[in-house]
């Protein structure tokens, strides 16, 4: 019998039968109905490793004589969502918000009581465009989501869906504001000289940029999706291995970089509106802390964004 120390005051201490045979599934299931069947899910279990709390995640940990002398601990994680449905409450979002003003926008006695005083800034035609780039995409996220991803961990605190969901809901959501006439802040001259200086002046080269940019994206999560289930048949679970052909020998995480350019086609086709400058911004950071993480983990020194650049 191995010892169950509890580190939540909704667990109890309790022991349970380990050998050569168990597994983490195992083990879940044995403190759980020691516990009143609380979820399996919401269980961590740990061991002391240099006087620190060293979380179990692999099997072999039972089948390495770990099963001897040891005491394992239980912490209660709360609530907890699946992973899988916080995806898709968090696209939902600008769905949603975009959806709504849009609709908004159309009726003038709404843009007349709550639109921009800058007439100007209201173009029918750019609005419904941008509103058709952001639908493709998050229907696209949402589709994925639903029959590409699959996901390591089965749920997550219940907590996160509400933090996850600020950068949908509220940071990409604020940019349908721009259906209103506000966040024009580049005067139309200045706009126009940008985009000349590109050579991306043209508003079907940007929006066939940003479909390319999606398509690569989507061609990107199959392949992983593809590879991840082919490191699963070979008893790879957890540990990450980098692809390391095509364009996945240039950049360290392929799917960052064209969600990156698609947000970058968008805010240039959409007047450098201020509100998706700072959703890319916003976006473009995080993906690059999240790149450069899996350059350490892999060990290589592939670029973000640039090819061999940055």
């Amino acid at each position: 019998m191995v010892a169950v120390k509890s580190r939540s005051k909704s667990l109890r201490d309790t022991e349970i039968t380990i050998n050569k045979d168990s597994t983490l599934e195992s083990v879940l299931q044995d403190i759980s109905k020691k516990n009143k069947n609380i979820s399996k899910y919401r269980l961590r279990v740990t061991y002391l490793k240099e006087s620190k709390q060293g979380p179990i995640s692999e099997d072999t940990f039972f089948k390495d004589g770990n099963n001897k002398d040891i005491e394992l601990y239980v912490k209660d994680l709360g609530p907890q969502i699946s992973w899988r449905l916080v995806f898709v409450i968090e696209y939902f979002g600008p769905l949603l918000v975009h959806a709504i003003v849009y609709y908004l926008s159309l009726n003038p006695e709404f843009m007349a009581k709550y639109g921009s005083s800058k007439t100007t800034n209201v173009n029918p035609t750019l609005n419904k465009i941008a509103f058709f780039m952001i639908m493709g995409h998050y229907l696209k996220r949402e589709f994925e989501t639903l029959f590409v991803h699959r996901f390591t961990l089965a749920t997550m605190p219940l907590f996160n869906v509400f933090k996850n969901s600020f950068h949908y809901w509220i940071l990409n959501g604020i940019i349908s504001l721009g259906y209103l006439g506000y966040g024009f802040v580049v005067p139309n001259c200045c706009y126009e000289k940008v985009l000349n200086y590109v050579g991306l002046n043209n508003l079907n080269t940007l929006v066939s940029l940003f479909i390319v940019s999606e398509l690569w994206n989507a061609y990107i999560h199959i392949r992983l999706r593809i590879f991840g289930d082919q490191q699963r048949k070979i008893g790879n679970n957890t540990k990450r291995v980098p692809i390391s052909t095509g364009i996945f020998k240039i950049f360290v995480a392929p799917n960052y970089t064209f969600e990156v350019w698609s947000w970058i086609w968008f805010a240039l086709a959409f007047k450098l509106n201020l509100f998706a400058i700072l959703f890319v911004t916003v976006s473009a950071t995080q993906m690059y802390l999240w790149a450069m993480k899996k350059n350490r983990i892999y060990g290589t020194r592939r670029a973000f964004i640039i090819p061999f650049i940055f």
